[in-house]
């Protein structure tokens, strides 16, 4: 198995490997296909634990439990009899079921409600083939993105659908508590992990042996989010490590010969989950997980959400992985195994691990045609400082960005006429996105004034009525924006950049890529940049540029930048955003004069004065008052000095580092005044058109 490559760009695909697997489900029936026989495959033919029950006694009985249960009972001065009781509750609290029988009603359940909605579910089937030919003699770890709850049970029904076995999925506890649900999910091969636990060594050490058991004795894939949440803003969230070393554990000890890691992408024409991610990224927090929500959120399901991608990425053989980073494992040699703890050495692989997976669901992602047209508008908005455009000069556009995302290696799902494409996916977003008769396109109003928020639940500052109006749509069209950041953002640091040259508009390879790395320093969080692979990323990125004729390499062997002005413009407007957030990040820093402020009053103060920049014209965008983006600002500002975290009990304080942050403030203050742009534009005069919105 190959592992998974460092750069920033791939080479174009196409869509021929995808196929609809909604389109026999639309000829064919229903109950028949889910009432087959079926067989499926399993991901080890011989394994010990062939049901849940087993895997839980295989717990009960391990050494490291037992181990634990007897210091424990000697250090809490209990009868081991109590401590064994705990963990058959812990274990009943965690483990999953298989009952096949719910499985088919919910999967017939799910097809009625995907044919319903979606246009079509295109899976990558060559790919699907090709795993299943490797599945019988190795574990198997799915580790597919998190971009909607959706994301569960479209793992389990594309399963279902290639007779692969039901995955057992890692959820979250909150969802256990849901009436109905909670077992539902359960039944369906669902096992619970409590959001924090490292302060509980009896529990740490019963789910980690449940997921260890998982992988040397079980049947089934293992399923797990290596971002640990959904990400509420569509791009890459920075990859946790936690169950990733439970999972590879059994590997790095010696009890494994290999494990298999399946990076998978799941992408949306629309989410279910739009209106209420911005919402959230502004500081109003989610409705806690309930039946009854849900039941309420199958209301919108009498809207139309387009299409949804699924691929499955190049399987990476963890064995071939360290052997091509020359890392042996014989460090677990002597001793027991079940005393044995990762090494850093081991740490530091599966941190690298984890941000091979995040790349690899990032490249094998598919872009439909709404993402190039969410870009289109947004650039428009931030260069010509409006949001119509005619439906003519949209299709031009989008077809002239079809061909460079494309170029920065990038899979668009536009077969055919482009008009076509960019009508149906207005369609599809009807609810935020308007066609006028007269061929207008504009933005819709979706914020309903006057709606009542609980201000002592918010995360952030209480925004005013008009900033929510005309912020809401914008970061709902940005969440559409972000899933493209991953091809561009590397393309557009060194733009951005070559903004600034000296007088002489040229600038060595070298100093270029100081500069570089500084940009990239300052974005390492909002785009998931490793820093090993920064050099290679910014060869790819400007190799692309060069194919692009934004950067030209002079007769002095310098770099100066070329002739193609409307991607400069573009790629430049895309990164601004996040630059104006993290100015007014470090401005409020900087004002307390190192003092120690807690987290949510530093993101409170941060929104308050991107909104007040908003009002005076000196912020272009709302998407700067993403708590996303700022919290992302501040892990970055801590990873390069300029502030420092401290925590106090359960509170996190930042300070700042008042020398290194005010060079950081500087820098940031001539990317968001001097970027080459002339976008300013007045807040107040974004006009929205008015409809009935629905209720938050």
């Amino acid at each position: 198995m190959s592992k998974v490559m460092t750069t920033g760009t791939s080479s174009c695909r196409n869509m021929n490997s995808f196929t609809d697997i909604l389109e026999e489900r639309r000829h064919t029936s229903d109950v028949a296909w889910i009432t087959r026989e079926w067989n499926p495959v399993r991901t080890l033919t011989n394994a010990q634990a062939t049901n849940p029950m087993t895997i839980r006694k295989a717990v009960l009985n391990s050494l490291r439990v037992k181990e634990v249960i007897k210091e424990l009972s000697q250090e809490r001065e209990v009868a081991p009899e109590i401590l064994y009781k705990e963990v058959e509750e812990q274990l009943i609290e965690i483990g999953h079921n298989r009952q096949i029988s719910i499985v088919r009603w919910i999967g017939l359940f799910v097809t009625k409600v995907l044919k319903k909605t979606c246009s079509n579910l295109m899976v990558n089937e060559e790919a699907i083939v090709k795993l299943k030919t490797s599945m019988g003699n190795t574990p198997v770890i799915f580790a597919p993105s998190h971009r909607s709850y959706a994301d569960f049970i479209l793992m389990a029904y594309i399963c279902f659908h290639y007779c692969i076995e039901i995955p057992c999925v890692a959820a979250g506890v909150d969802f256990m508590a849901m009436w109905l649900m909670g077992t539902l999910l359960r039944d369906c091969c669902a096992f619970f992990m409590r959001r924090q636990f490292s302060g509980d060594k009896l529990y740490y050490t019963v789910f980690s042996e449940y997921v260890r058991t998982l992988i040397c004795q079980g049947t089934a894939p293992v399923e797990f989010f290596i971002e640990g949440t959904r990400s509420r803003s569509a791009k890459s969230l920075v990859p946790k490590f936690g169950f990733l070393s439970m999972a590879l554990e059994p590997f790095l000890t010696g009890q494994i010969p290999d494990v298999l890691i399946v990076p998978i992408s799941i992408s949306y024409d629309r989410i279910l989950e739009e209106k209420l991610f911005s919402y959230e990224l502004l500081g109003v927090p989610k409705p806690k997980e309930s039946t009854s929500g849900l039941i309420k959120a199958l209301n919108a399901l009498d809207e139309k959400y387009g299409k949804i991608y699924a691929d499955f990425g190049e399987p990476i053989s963890v064995r071939d992985f360290l052997q091509s980073h020359m890392f042996q494992r014989s460090s677990h040699s002597m001793g027991p195994i079940h005393l044995q703890s990762l090494s850093d050495q081991e740490m530091a692989m599966i941190r690298i691990i984890s941000h091979h997976i995040v790349r690899s669901q990032q490249q094998i992602s598919v872009l439909s045609p709404f993402h190039l047209v969410a870009v289109i508008l947004n650039n428009n908005l931030l260069t010509n400082g409006t949001f119509d455009m005619q439906l003519s000069e949209l299709v031009k556009e989008v077809a002239w960005f079809r061909s460079v995302i494309e170029m920065f290696g990038a899979t668009v799902d536009i077969s055919g006429d482009v008009e076509v494409s960019v009508r149906e996916a207005l369609h599809v977003h009807k609810s935020l996105i308007t066609l006028l008769p007269d061929g207008a396109v504009q933005l819709k109003a979706v914020h309903t004034p006057g709606t009542k928020i609980d201000i002592s639940r918010l995360k952030g500052h209480s925004l005013l009525d008009d900033t929510m109006n005309r912020a809401v749509p914008l970061l709902m069209l940005q969440h559409y924006v972000n899933p493209t950041l991953h091809f561009l953002a590397n393309p557009a640091m060194i733009t951005t950049v070559m903004q600034h040259l000296e007088p002489s508009g040229e600038i060595s390879r070298e100093n270029l890529f100081i500069r570089y790395q500084l940009v990239r320093g300052i974005l390492s969080h909002e785009f998931v940049m490793h820093k090993a692979w920064e050099e290679k990323d910014f060869d790819e990125a400007l190799k692309v540029l060069d194919l692009v004729n934004i950067v030209e390499t002079t007769s002095a062997n310098l770099l100066s930048l070329g002739n193609h002005r409307k991607l400069q413009v573009l790629l430049c407007n895309v990164l601004h955003p996040f630059f104006a957030g993290y100015l007014a990040l470090s401005q409020t820093l900087a004002q307390v004069c190192g003092e120690a402020r807690p987290e949510r009053l530093v993101l409170c103060e941060a929104q308050r004065r991107v909104e007040m920049g908003l009002k005076s014209g000196e912020v272009s965008h709302p998407a700067a008052l993403s708590l996303d983006g700022l919290g992302c600002g501040l892990q970055a500002l801590v990873s390069i000095g300029a502030i420092h975290r401290i925590r106090r009990g359960d509170e996190v304080l930042y300070v700042a580092n008042l020398k290194e942050l005010k060079v950081v403030t500087e820098h940031l203050e001539t990317l968001v005044a001097l970027h080459g742009m002339d976008h300013k534009w007045s807040w107040q005069q974004l006009e929205l058109h008015q409809s009935l919105p629905a209720k938050l």
